[in-house]
């Protein structure tokens, strides 16, 4: 965002202004509170060891910084102190988000945090002040009842004058007339919106606790709080498996186990009846207060390193920020467990003179803050640049102004660091508030170049060593508001993908206030087409053609490849499709093939697996006279790996892609786009477009490892338009697996790892399995949004579920636990504080101290 330099005042300074400038005595604050009705705070305060100079506070709610005020109102009844001045006093309204009818604590404090203790009217001292503010409003919501093993429902504060309804309301859960959860109201839901118009983030999940869970039958009453409002539909009774039954299902667990390592569907069935304690996204709150005391435990365990006593310097550009954000900032800083790091404060041309004052009441409080201010706003990546250019540590970190680090940030970063070799570090992060509550996280994967270049999903907090920074150059002005995605592209330009690393646990809060980000895109209007330019120039340095546009309304781009118009001209692919029977279907799928396809050459090898109609016969004999079109008659059982092996080994072309008749094609580029992954980059083995069911919601948008036992399908379900969880399901990126219902695969890289697994996995996982023999090959696999194909999924074989499969299909996933049991459960792609019971990017796990 635009920012101009603040007008420069000239005449002569005031003696505050002069008292301000010469160093800073210790604080001798004297403070009185006067009043304190409905939600107004009154009362006066002065630094006696600053008298002219009106102190600015801390206005701490509930242990967060609500606000900072400057106490420079006129007091005429502090005459009979004898102060040089009267303008001392102070008047602070309680923001609205406290007037809720809860009980709250009160504080004051000094711009560098220490605390302040006020006077009250009858002389008594006063550290803190508890108040509870009775709200304006009433409450609409309804427990819906048990979805998925969770009760879900939704709650509205209604304003009774305005009739504003909004969410983000506690809730009270309680047996037997014991509170056992506290929930908040702050999850979507856009059925409630639309119906009521009222705000979408109202919902709320509850998972009964493994307790509740001993009895038969719970009793479970919700009230909204405070004021104890019962929701309609509650009390809930839900039934719960009883001791019997419990020892009866895990016998039958064993069971499974000793059969054929277990039956996918019946484990399904199982962990539902006896789930763990269970972390929706919703729960992030509640996750985040039991992973976060373990994460340096984690970190220890997983890198197993020394910690050095290396120096990180810490870079933040700085301008005209909210007071009381900016303090959370440093106070995050100066609370790390890790000693030895610089905070170095970049005044962008800010103007402001508290700001200023502040600043040197902070360096006066800690030597390891160090500042330096730009004459004139130059904008984030100059005043970046400055705090480069004064850095002293082997490593530069970035923050800024109003976002804050956890407490074992630097200490998780450098264990990382010493234990990998890294370079180029970053972690996950979420979202802070001005109440200080947690929400949003961004669980990240590991290094994904492709998806790198389509979104900045690095971002915070990164962390690289100063000699690779400087080699990459400074921060480039022109592309303000995604400098560091340009940063962070060019340092991809030096470094290798075993020099950038992800350290897997949330080290950053982001703040989430009107003019960031974090709360909209809209706040940096220019921060989408600057982060196009970064894109571009990158890949012109690469020498890479490509057309990067950006993608609806985020801050995320697509990059359409232009191959040289030899090289994709030479490009010709095999298309292998199996049937049998359902000639109707096969042939409207050929048909939307010849239809829908341009700038590839292609033939189209149909495999009949054992057809015996007649109309399969005159099908097959019509096919077969098309041009550029051939049909194999393979007499034999259903095997879906030797009938690919086989069109594999007929095929002409340089490209394979395996495409089950069930899958239709609208789009005259979908093969296009689908090939040009693979010619811009001779290390892709395989390439997967985005699969939609006719109702147009999505059934295959990549693969993650490990979830439900061997691996499943993500965001299936969710609108073909939809972006998913951080924009995955909407940007182009590196997977470990995509679907054989419709890969383009390199035909040299198919056959050098043996085609599919024909002798163990003739039916299930062998898609699967050939993307990570080709992983293994060091090949890549990509996932492409644009490419776009409509699945009828398994309208030719039957379900993997039905009768007479499912022992095929308990054999072939045993195959994969044996073969891959050391990488099923760790998806580089796929963080692993999610779970992988199912539900692909909704459930999170707790990981313990020892967890990797």
């Amino acid at each position: 965002m635009a920012r101009k330099p603040a007008a420069k005042l000239a005449g002569a300074k005031s003696a505050a202004a002069r008292q301000e400038e010469t160093p800073a005595a210790p604080h001798h604050i004297v403070a009185s509170l006067s009043r304190m009705e409905d939600s107004i705070i009154e009362g006066w305060a002065f630094d006696a060891a600053a008298p002219l100079a009106p102190l600015r506070l801390r206005i701490l709610i509930d242990d967060t910084i609500a606000d900072v005020i400057t106490c420079d109102l006129r007091r005429q009844d502090t005459g009979v102190l004898n102060l040089p001045s009267e303008l001392v006093g102070f008047r602070y309204s309680i923001p609205p988000r406290f007037i809720d009818g809860g009980r709250h604590v009160l504080k004051f404090a000094t711009v560098d945090g220490v605390p302040v203790t006020m006077a009250s009217r009858v002389g008594m001292a006063m550290p803190e002040v508890h108040f509870c503010i009775a709200s304006q409003s009433y409450v609409e919501g309804v427990l819906d009842g048990v979805v998925d093993g969770l009760v879900q429902g939704w709650a509205l504060k209604v304003d009774s004058r305005t009739q504003a309804k909004t969410g983000g309301l506690r809730i009270l859960v309680t047996e037997a007339g014991h509170p056992v959860a506290e929930l908040l109201a702050d999850q979507f839901r856009g059925d409630v919106a639309d119906a009521l118009g009222a705000d979408a983030a109202c919902g709320f999940f509850y998972a009964p606790t493994a307790d509740q869970r001993l009895g038969r039958r719970a009793t479970l009453h919700f009230y909204v709080m405070p004021g104890r409002f019962e929701l309609r539909g509650s009390p809930l009774e839900v039934r719960f498996p009883d001791d019997t039954d419990r020892k009866r299902i895990n016998a039958l667990l064993e069971r499974a186990e000793e059969l054929f390592g277990y039956a996918y569907n019946l484990r399904k069935e199982l962990r539902a009846a006896l789930p763990a304690d269970r972390y929706m996204i919703a729960d992030y709150p509640r996750w985040a207060a039991k992973s976060a005391p373990l994460a340096l435990a984690r970190t220890k365990a997983r890198y197993g390193a020394v910690l050095g006593m290396d120096m990180v310097s810490i870079v933040c550009p700085v301008y005209r920020p909210v007071l009381a954000e900016f303090l959370a900032m440093v106070d995050s800083v100066r609370g790390q467990s890790y000693p030895h790091w610089e905070l170095l404060l970049v005044d962008d041309g800010s103007g402001d003179d508290t700001l200023t004052a502040a600043i040197r009441r902070l360096m006066e409080a800690d030597p390891r803050i160090r500042s330096t201010a730009a004459s004139e706003n130059g904008g984030i990546a100059r005043a970046t640049n400055l705090g480069i250019q004064m850095a002293a540590g082997r490593f530069i970190a970035f923050i800024d102004q109003d976002d804050a680090l956890a407490p074992q940030s630097l200490e998780i970063m450098l264990l990382a660091q010493a234990g990998t070799g890294a370079r180029l570090l970053y972690s996950d992060e979420d979202k802070i508030d001005r109440s200080g509550a947690l929400s949003e996280p961004h669980f990240k994967p590991d290094f994904n170049y492709r998806f790198l270049l389509e979104v900045n999903y690095i971002c915070h907090f990164v962390m690289v060593e100063a000699a690779a920074a400087r080699r990459a150059g400074l921060l480039d002005p022109r592309l303000d508001g995604a400098q560091d995605h340009d940063f962070l592209l060019r340092l991809t330009e030096q470094l290798t993908p075993a020099e950038i690393h992800h350290v897997p646990e949330i080290l950053y809060h982001w703040r989430k206030s009107v003019t960031s980000t974090a709360s909209a895109v809209r706040a940096k209007p220019t921060a989408a087409g600057a982060g196009e330019a970064a894109v571009t120039a990158h890949l012109q340095r690469r020498n890479l053609a490509a057309d990067v546009t950006r993608r609806g309304t985020l801050t995320c781009y697509r990059v359409n490849w232009k191959p040289t118009p030899a090289i994709a001209k030479a490009a010709r692919v095999s298309i292998l499709i199996p049937f049998r029977d359902r000639v109707e279907l096969t042939g409207a799928c050929v048909a939307a093939i010849r239809r829908h396809t341009r700038d590839v050459e292609f033939e189209i090898i149909l495999l009949d697996n054992w057809s015996n109609t007649s109309e399969a016969e005159s099908f097959c004999a019509a096919q077969g006279n098309l041009p550029d079109t051939s049909v194999i008659r393979i007499a034999e059982p259903f095997n879906y790996s030797r009938i690919n092996n086989i069109g594999a080994a007929r095929a002409r072309h340089d490209f394979l892609l395996l495409m089950n008749n069930d899958v239709f094609v609208h789009d005259p580029d979908w093969l296009r786009i689908m090939l040009a992954e693979m010619l811009i980059d001779e290390r892709v083995g395989a390439v997967g477009p985005k699969l939609i069911y006719p109702n147009k919601t999505v059934q295959h948008a990549g693969v993650v490892l490990g979830v439900g036992g061997i691996a499943d399908h993500a965001f299936r379900g969710i609108g073909v338009s939809a972006p998913g969880y951080m924009m995955h399901a909407m940007a182009a990126q590196q997977v470990s697996a995509v679907t054989g219902a419709c890969m383009l695969v390199r035909k040299s890289a198919y056959l050098a790892v043996g085609g599919l697994d024909e002798a163990e996995l003739p039916v299930a996982f062998n898609d699967i399995d050939l993307c990570l023999k080709l992983t293994a090959a060091g090949w890549t696999i990509m996932f492409t949004p644009d490419a776009v194909a409509e699945h009828r999924e398994s309208a030719s074989r039957g379900d993997d579920f039905q009768a007479g499969h499912v022992s095929r299909f308990m054999l072939d996933n045993e195959v994969m636990r044996r073969r891959y049991a050391d990488t099923l459960p760790y998806d580089p792609f796929y963080n692993r504080h999610f779970s992988r019971e199912g539900g692909v990017y909704r459930e999170l796990r707790l990981l313990g101290p020892e967890d990797r």
